[in-house]
């Protein structure tokens, strides 16, 4: 690593982290150890493997030791949001976030980047009409209130809706269950895909409905940024306009760092530690 970009830890350093399980396939910490180096921040970003009965100490103990703020990925998001003493819009629609911050006079305040990371997707995609949403965890609530907030309607599949929020207006997101006749009439409805479950993680996940039902010029975004997924080489394949998960990291990375720094982040060095180059 270049040396004008490292910086070395002492007992002055802040740490920020990221919570989930599983956390080691995270490009995270080393965009934001990047990044917090370029800014001259005394500060590293650490991952932390944490299973959901851990969470409620986890957060106790992170907030105790001086952590000043960490990113959640799944299965915490949903859970997370009750930790918060103070949720920001969307963040407090959805009850899901994905960046808290542990205020020094003690409340811990929580936003959600991926709903406003991925609203500013969609305002490029010039704003679809017709979404749909695969998943119900707190991703799947991320995009759907994305799709809301810029206008769309929204279709939901999902295996389970166990996990879903049900503060949501009964009309304004039609879930379906998760099956081919439901994945065919959402798919031909919808101008925009989203995969929003952790299928594709592993190499061998695959949803044979996407090729079945996926057509040209439709566009599919991945909330994964896993570069071996089945789902996203078969919406490649179907021809669509696809977005991977690496688009969305990068916009919520840029918000979820300014918000717990305090500083703009700076977004070539991000992009090039997420894409490459």
């Amino acid at each position: 690593m270049n040396s004008a970009l490292s910086l070395e830890i002492d007992g002055a350093s802040q740490v920020f982290g990221i919570i989930g399980d599983p956390v080691s396939h995270s490009f995270s910490p080393v965009f934001w150890n990047r990044a917090l180096a370029f800014c001259g921040i005394n500060a590293t970003y650490v991952p932390f493997r944490v299973c959901r009965a851990d969470l409620a100490e986890a957060i106790t103990g992170l907030k105790a030791l001086g952590v000043k703020g960490i990113n959640v990925t799944s299965p915490h998001k949903h859970a997370a949001a009750s930790f918060c003493d103070t949720l920001y819009s969307p963040a407090d629609g959805i009850k899901a976030v994905n960046c808290m911050k542990f205020c020094e006079d003690g409340p811990i305040e929580g936003w959600n980047t991926d709903a406003t990371g991925f609203l500013r997707i969609l305002e490029r995609l010039g704003r679809p009409q017709t979404g749909l949403v695969m998943g119900s965890g707190g991703a799947a609530a991320a995009a759907s209130q994305a799709l809301l907030l810029s206008g769309a309607r929204v279709f939901q599949i999902a295996r389970s809706f166990s996990d879903a929020i049900d503060s949501e207006p009964s009309d304004s997101i039609k879930r379906l269950a998760w099956h081919e006749k439901n994945f065919a009439q959402a798919i031909e409805e919808s101008d925009i895909i989203i995969n929003a479950t952790p299928l594709g993680w592993h190499k061998d996940d695959f949803v044979a409905e996407l090729k079945e039902f996926l057509s040209k010029n439709k566009f599919y975004v991945d909330f994964n940024y896993a570069p071996t997924s089945r789902l996203v080489a078969t919406a490649r394949q179907k021809g669509c306009n696809v977005i991977d998960g690496r688009e969305l990291l990068l916009e919520q990375g840029l918000e979820s760092f300014r918000l717990l720094t305090g500083q703009t982040a700076p977004e070539q060095l991000i992009r090039r530690c997420i894409f490459g180059g």
